[in-house]
């Protein structure tokens, strides 16, 4: 078959393009009830997957880490204990808090320093 003849069989063959021909012969206003139909049913399923697996999933995540960090604090309660009240002293390995560009604009301690949690970088300066 010659180039000019396969392409003449092409065009006559009617090709799908879009949304339209895929939809077959429906009018336009029965293409967008479809789509309207389709959007709330896709809706009402993320409502119930956000509802019956993100939320008990979110629920049982926060009540595993709950506990993990309960018997963390519990054995820092036992070491304070057995230390006469304080925490031991943590070791002074080189690579623990090092300042390659100096100390931080608000002071050696992070942004958010909580002394319960956080080492004290100003009383190891000191030392």
């Amino acid at each position: 078959m010659s180039f000019v003849a396969r392409r003449a069989a092409l065009r006559a063959v009617p090709r799908a393009r879009g949304f339209a021909a895929a939809a077959g012969k429906q009018s336009y206003r029965e293409q967008q009830e479809a789509m309207v139909a389709h959007a709330a049913e896709t809706t009402e399923l993320w409502r119930k997957i956000s509802y019956f697996v993100c939320l008990p999933a979110i629920a049982a995540c926060a009540l595993w880490v709950r506990n993990v960090e309960a018997e963390h604090e519990a054995h820092k309660h036992h070491l304070m204990e057995e230390n006469g009240g304080k925490l031991p002293e943590t070791p002074k390995y080189e690579y623990l808090n090092r300042r390659a560009c100096g100390p931080f604009p608000w002071g050696n301690n992070t942004l958010f320093y909580n002394p319960k949690v956080n080492k004290d970088m100003n009383a190891a300066d000191e030392e």
